[in-house]
């Protein structure tokens, strides 16, 4: 059993000053007939099950599905301007160049992985273009090496997420399990903080900043050609590309943390990345319900 995160009140440090309180995220929507009938039909391919594959798929179009799979829109700041930053932390505009533009475009993105591997944080939001899919399609989170919060969009309901280290909290609306045929469950959890269970929290595993950093380690050998440079949100930055289409845009000043990456495929995946600093200090909820001794 799962449950359906929007931080309470008292949860306002989960995201931190520069990003909007999980708990002031916008209501889940209603699930569609079909969306519905994906969640009740036996057991679910969730959005994490499909990301540990990630790095396994075909760059033909299998990766896209997967990351259709896989969506959160949650705790950016409230205005437009504040979802699209630049790097925050990460270097600004201005700086010494950092010689990128002069590697092999292979180099650029294994460099790029490298940086935000290391990074202290990232704010990472990303859209999945896919019209014949009625999985999620967007999301937005910000990761550490330990926490994670934000909001993910499963089945066109959504998912509110923290993640400290191994216990998963999370919280969804009653429409969520109204969608699944659970209504036993929705009286129970609906809009409650959840502790998972170890078999549930594990679909959610990959939402780390080192593990979705390495879930892209398989595209930076097909990234050919001249790095070109550009600016991004204001920022010096090389862009790289493949056959295919997939691109990186990496800082090209400071750390070559990425700034912009799309994957193509039968989808497309557009992943923006900014803010590479330590987070905010995430809290776990308030006496949330305690599933994680069942599983």
């Amino acid at each position: 059993m799962t449950g359906r995160p929007a931080p309470p009140a008292d949860i306002g440090t989960g995201a931190g000053g520069r990003y909007r309180q999980a708990g002031s995220v916008p209501g889940a929507r209603p699930a569609s007939a079909e969306a519905a009938k994906q969640m009740r039909a036996g057991p679910r391919q969730d959005v994490l099950t499909r990301f540990t594959r990630l790095t396994r798929l075909t760059r033909a179009g299998a990766l896209g599905r997967a990351l259709v799979g896989l969506g959160l829109v949650t705790v950016c700041a409230a205005t437009a301007a504040g979802c699209s930053g630049g790097s925050g932390g990460g270097g600004g505009g201005g700086g010494k160049n950092n010689g990128l533009e002069g590697l092999p475009a292979s180099e650029v993105g294994t460099r790029a992985i490298a940086a935000l591997r290391t990074a202290p944080g990232v704010h990472l939001t990303g859209a999945v273009s896919d019209p014949s899919s009625t999985a999620p399609s967007e999301y937005d989170l910000v990761m550490s090496a330990t926490t994670t919060s934000g909001t993910i969009e499963e089945y066109g309901q959504q998912t509110q997420l923290i993640t400290i280290k191994s216990d998963t909290y999370v919280r969804r609306a009653r429409s969520y399990y109204t969608a699944t045929g659970d209504s036993a469950a929705a009286d129970l959890l609906a809009d409650r903080w959840v502790r998972l269970a170890a078999t549930d929290a594990s679909k959610y595993s990959y939402f780390t900043l080192g593990r979705f950093s390495d879930s892209l380690r398989d595209f930076p050998p097909a990234l050919a050609g001249k790095a070109e440079q550009e600016k991004v949100d204001g920022q010096r930055a090389v862009r790289v590309r493949s056959s295919d289409g997939t691109t990186f845009e990496v800082a090209n000043t400071g750390p070559a943390y990425p700034l912009r990456i799309t994957l193509t495929g039968n989808s497309t995946t557009r992943l923006r990345l900014s803010d590479f600093r330590a987070p905010s200090a995430v809290s776990s909820p308030n006496s949330p319900i305690d599933l994680s001794s069942i599983g």
